[in-house]
């Protein structure tokens, strides 16, 4: 059961990377799912492109919710804080999600990421649905919380 569902997070993140690289990304909506979110924004970090504008990281700002933004904008701040604070997030090689908890207006997801040294590194993401302005129904990143590195299979914390 395990398996499968790692092969429908596959799947889902094989199509959510085909629509990140087309110029119809996904923007916020109200037909987006909580998990949905999280694989969007995973999706942009992973193919964050500075020569492009730090592509990947606009997306993610763009998905951050109102009251994200007001503690950690504008833009170029946010920019700074991810290159800074949050930098084995860019450009990682491989992710592997874990369940998502959904209470009312908040889902919380474990992200495991893989960078390219082969160091896996867990992040929490808590996702909210919000209510009223602009973005009225739309599920939006609150914060992001690290988790620290994975430790070997066997070993405990």
């Amino acid at each position: 059961m395990r398996n499968i569902a790692r092969f429908f997070i596959s799947l889902s993140l094989l199509s959510t990377s085909i629509v990140f690289a087309d110029s119809n990304a996904p923007t916020p909506s109200t037909e987006l799912s909580p998990d949905q979110v999280v694989l969007i924004v995973v999706d942009a970090l992973k193919h964050n492109d500075p020569a492009n504008a730090d592509n990947g990281i606009a997306k993610v700002y763009e998905f951050a919710s109102p009251g994200n933004k007001s503690s950690t904008g504008p833009i170029e701040r946010f920019t700074r804080m991810i290159k800074s604070g949050f930098s084995n997030m860019l450009n990682h090689v491989d992710s592997e999600f874990g369940p998502m908890e959904v209470n009312d207006k908040t889902a919380l997801q474990a992200v495991w990421l893989t960078t390219s040294t082969g160091q896996e590194v867990g992040y929490v993401f808590q996702i909210g649905k919000q209510s009223g302005g602009e973005f009225d129904g739309m599920w939006m990143t609150e914060s992001v919380w690290p988790i620290g590195e994975r430790k070997p299979q066997g070993q405990s914390i």
